[in-house]
């Protein structure tokens, strides 16, 4: 069977008793078969890694496919260890035994890829497959040498044959488990694979040679049943073993083509998978159609978008459906055909309910095999909400009243603005701020952007700009940064504060007036008592000397001082608005007409006196003495700003205020007033003379020109009779002031004498005289009991009403001060009206001292401070004597 030559060792086996043939090996043929388990470990380890990916029939398909190509590796390495092995007697094989010896080899084979082909693979499962896979390789061994054919009997050593069966089965657990951990290799010829595939082929003709081992071989006189006895020749050695071998082969490189293949197919599937889940899940609707608008295919967000269920009713709706308008879709198409494709395009589409939706979308045209477009496919995103906010913020921002605009931060160029900026938006869209000549200073804008790169937003930044005339104004600019069409840019609220610092302004002026309107009036007050004591006492001083004492031109000296003295602060109270009025229905026109010829003899001749009298003019309530005073010092405040002469025009109408004029003059109030303007064509004045100009004792004139209370009586008599005055000038243009009275619908009432009137004093009525100033009071009850009067004192309010509780004889006259501590004169005289209700009231007072409302009672009688004994005497006999009752509440 082999060439004694190539053996390289005898088997000599002996057994007591018997004759044992001695076999040797051809250790060619053991390397050879040791190669074979080799490649057919590797086989199988290849192979399991491909039955493991497989599924479906190609797994049953891969797993008997590989089970017989490592089950014939299995059994090609047997049967070449076989004939490996020599005796001295012809050797032959039955052909249905090997056969078996096959399918053992297979079966064991496919037990073995099974188990490796289970997802999970523990210890244990191992075990468990080994013992099947080790027991049918040794069956396939023990089979394989049943199916020997020679002239000898073969026994076995048992403990070597247990020995051989228990090697299958530890080199089946380790085979196993190499295979497992290797599967998962996807390159086939990794050095771990071929580690592993070697320790296997090297382990397999182990066992076999250990069950070769247990064999002996005795010869018998007995001929062998040849009837399916085949022989193999050296020849048929290598045809087997080459025939193994391209079957492993062919099975590795078909397993290795196959497992690109099917990496590919994973890979396209795994594609497809994602793009469909991608697809599914898309937050975007996506959707494809024909030209004509037939839906294709659509995922479930964009069923949503258009308001439909699920995407099968949506492909089952009609195209019309979606548009508003067929033709947009003509149009749409015919555009896209033109672009191939378009990006980030707004239109507006129809949902199943009917109502408008806004998508932004991208689409692309795909052509088909003769290269005609096809197919649309569209990814929509539903934008309604966005265009809902847009249109929201578009309404706020044009319906906003202050000036809002938008432009870049680099260069100041205008996006857009709203309705209520400073010119109309075509006028504006596309030009800088410096093309406009917006701002008044350049570096004012380079301020603010500075201030906008750095804190990212500006609030209330005073800025000055101009408008479209020109005009200079000022404004609080608020501005944020943002960003549009992916570049910087500022919006910029704007809030005209011009009128809000004008009358901020006015304010000021107002109450510094009104300040020094208080200090006025208090000093004005207080020096009215002295002067009352000084020109009463030099009065009776004059009246007690002989006519040729020298002394008497000396009390008239003193007299006269005392009333230029009380002349000045008439006008201090005058412009404090604390003098003591007698206003009553007056025709304004009817004032200046009856002053007329008084002016012409004050302006001079070279003044031009022009009147211009509304002949409807209305009717005003004030004092005519002080308005007849308000219009002298006017025209003399006119003709002193005109030394080479010139014209002043007095001009009467009746005027509305509305709210808005009122709004920037305050604190002048909406309503029907009557307007006295007079105007001059003098030298004019700046802005600081304008604002100091009725301030008491402020005159521009030379010193001893004038005493700086002329304009500051008129504002005083105009405010306190409820009016306003305002001035208007410009230099070398001129003067106007404009007093404003309110109108009265009460008609004027023509006077009358009172011939009741006794020239002589009368006597024996008796006075509750109340002053809280000590030397007027003292001056007062003088003169009344010279006058023959009968005078109660009291020094404060609590003795008066003492008094008239507690005296038993009539009062007849309460004369009382106005202004006293704890109470003034009209409380005073309320509490005696219940006591004395037949008692007559007299006032006294350097300024009025409580609400002007009590100034225009008519019925209330006054007697200004500082009063002479003649004044004061005539005032109580005026009221002692008046047939009618006073009111004294």
């Amino acid at each position: 069977m082999v060439d004694p030559e190539c053996a390289r060792d005898s088997v000599h086996i002996m057994v007591p008793n018997h004759i044992v043939l001695a076999g040797w090996y051809d250790y060619r043929l053991v390397a050879l078969s040791v190669i074979i388990a080799i490649f057919a470990s590797y086989a199988a380890l290849d192979l399991a890694g491909r039955v493991t990916a497989a599924r479906g029939s190609s797994r049953l398909f891969w797993l008997m496919g590989g089970a017989s190509a490592m089950g014939l590796g299995i059994w090609s390495m047997h049967y070449i260890g076989m004939l490996a092995f020599s005796l001295p007697i012809p050797v032959l094989y039955d052909w249905p035994m090997v056969v078996l010896s096959l399918l053992a080899a297979i079966l064991a084979s496919t037990v073995a890829l099974y188990v490796v082909s289970r997802q999970r693979m523990g210890p244990w499962r191992a075990v468990a497959g080994s013992i099947p896979m080790g027991t049918g390789i040794a069956a396939m061994h023990y089979t394989g040498m049943e199916a020997m054919r020679l002239a000898a009997m073969c026994h076995y050593d048992p403990f070597l044959l247990v020995l051989s069966v228990m090697l299958a089965i530890v080199i089946s657990f380790v085979a196993l488990w190499l295979t497992f951990l290797v599967r998962a290799e996807k390159k086939g010829s990794s050095w771990r694979k071929i580690a592993s595939a070697t320790v296997m082929g090297a382990a397999i003709p182990v066992m076999h040679y250990t069950g070769m081992a247990a064999a002996s071989f005795m010869p018998t006189g007995d001929a062998p049943d040849l009837s399916h006895a085949v022989s193999i020749s050296a020849l048929g050695t290598i045809g087997i073993a080459t025939v193994t071998l391209l079957v492993l082969g062919l099975a590795v490189l078909t397993s290795l083509f196959d497992r690109r293949y099917s990496a590919q197919t994973l890979e396209l599937e795994s594609a497809e998978q994602r793009y469909r889940l991608l697809f599914e899940r898309s937050l975007a609707g996506v959707i494809r159609t024909t030209l004509d608008g037939s839906i294709l295919e659509c995922n479930q967000a964009c069923a949503r978008i258009f308001g439909y269920a699920s995407s099968d009713e949506l492909k089952a709706s009609p195209m019309d459906d979606r548009y508003f308008d067929p033709e947009d879709q003509n149009s749409f198409i015919a555009i896209l055909k033109e672009e191939k494709s378009l990006t980030n395009y707004e239109h507006c589409l129809r949902r199943k309910d009917g109502s408008p939706v806004w998508l932004l979308g991208s689409a692309n045209l795909v052509e088909g095999r003769d290269g005609e477009p096809t197919v649309n496919e569209e990814t929509l995103i539903d934008i309604t909400e966005r265009k809902k906010a847009e249109e929201t913020f578009r309404k706020a921002f044009n319906a906003n009243p202050e000036p809002i605009a938008i432009g870049t931060i680099s260069e100041g160029r205008y996006i857009d603005v709203n309705e209520s900026f400073l010119y109309r938006r075509e006028e504006v869209i596309g030009r800088t701020s410096e093309e406009l000549k917006f701002w008044e200073s350049p570096e004012d804008r380079a301020k603010l952007v500075g201030m906008l790169r750095k804190q990212g937003s500006v609030r209330n930044t005073e800025i000055m700009f101009r408008t479209k005339s020109g005009e200079h104004r000022t404004a609080l600019d608020s501005s944020e940064v943002i960003e549009v069409a992916g570049q910087k840019c500022m919006m910029s609220i704007l809030r005209d504060t011009t009128e809000q610092k004008l009358l901020e302004k006015q304010l000021r002026q107002a109450q510094r007036m009104e300040a020094i309107g208080q200090l006025s009036g208090g000093i004005a007050h207080d020096f009215n008592n002295l002067l009352s004591v000084i020109i009463g006492y030099s009065g009776v001083i004059e009246e007690r000397l002989p006519q040729d004492d020298p002394l008497k031109k000396k009390c008239e000296q003193i007299k006269k001082a005392g009333h230029s003295a009380a002349a000045l602060t008439r006008q201090l109270l005058a412009f404090s608005r604390q003098q003591v009025l007698e206003p009553k229905v007056l025709d304004l026109n009817s004032i200046v007409f009856n002053v007329e010829k008084m002016l012409h003899r004050l302006i001079g001749e070279d003044i031009e006196l022009k009147t211009s009298l509304d002949p409807s003019l209305g009717r005003i309530r004030a004092d005519q003495g002080q308005i007849e005073q308000v219009i002298i010092n006017l025209i003399v405040n006119a003709r002193d700003a005109m030394p080479k002469g010139g014209r002043i025009t007095i001009e009467t109408s009746n005027v509305d205020l509305d709210e808005d004029y009122a709004r920037r003059h305050p604190p002048q109030l909406p309503g029907s007033y009557i307007l006295l303007a007079i105007s001059d064509t003098g030298i004019g004045m700046d802005a600081e003379t304008q604002a100091r100009i009725f301030e008491p004792f402020f005159t521009t004139k030379e010193v001893g020109k004038g005493t700086g209370l002329g304009l500051s009586t008129v504002y005083g008599v105009v405010r306190q009779s409820d009016g306003h005055v305002w001035v208007y000038s410009e230099l070398g243009h001129g003067t106007t002031f404009k007093i404003y009275l309110p109108q009265t619908g009460q008609a004027v009432r023509a006077e009358t004498p009172n011939a009741s009137l006794i020239s002589s004093p009368r006597s024996a009525e008796t006075i509750l005289l109340v002053e809280d100033a000590e030397p007027v009071r003292e001056l007062s009850r003088s003169l009344l009991s010279e006058g023959g009067y009968t005078v109660l004192e009291a020094e404060h309010p609590e003795k008066a009403i003492e008094i008239a509780q507690t005296y038993e004889g009539t009062i007849h006259l309460l004369l009382t001060d106005m202004v006293m501590p704890g109470m003034n004169g009209k409380a005073l005289a309320a509490r005696l009206a219940l006591i004395r209700p037949e008692m007559k009231v007299v006032y006294t007072s350097g300024y009025t001292g409580f609400s002007r409302s009590a100034l225009v009672e008519p019925d209330l009688v006054f007697l200004p401070k500082p009063f002479t004994k003649e004044s004061l005497l005539s005032k109580v006999q005026e009221v002692l004597t008046s047939s009618a009752e006073l009111k004294t509440a």
